[in-house]
């Protein structure tokens, strides 16, 4: 988990550089807005998580972890509104920064399979 957050957090100031750069400010306000919702909704659901199954061999209830999460998700979709209503963002740019979470878990994931895949190679 701590390694899906680091990666996330190099994409986003990696990609906020990069849209500074190479495009102008509203570009990297879009990606860094967007990343930023993202990894806060991240948080959020990791913290529910933990949460809910912190106690083992309780069961969780049903009704309470889903409307935890659904108001996390209403919630992350309002400030994705907000952002796009009132125009704070380039909407590619946006999507980009939105995309940080699942890039990382990707990147992660495809890392420890190499690994996986290079260790069972050297038995």
């Amino acid at each position: 988990m701590r390694r899906i957050e680091r990666v996330g957090a190099i994409l986003l100031a990696a990609a906020t550089l990069g849209a500074w750069v190479l495009y102008d400010a509203r570009m990297a306000l879009g990606v860094f807005l967007g990343g930023v919702i993202v990894i806060l909704s991240f948080q959020v659901l990791k913290w529910q998580l933990r949460r809910a199954f912190l106690v083992p061999g309780r069961i969780p209830g049903k009704a309470g972890l889903f409307a935890s999460y659904y108001l996390r998700f209403l919630a992350t979709l309002f400030l994705v509104f907000v952002v796009m209503y009132y125009g704070w963002a380039n909407p590619i740019a946006f999507v980009v920064g939105l995309s940080v979470v699942v890039l990382s878990i990707f990147l992660v994931g495809g890392l420890e399979l190499l690994v996986l895949l290079a260790k069972k190679g050297e038995s």
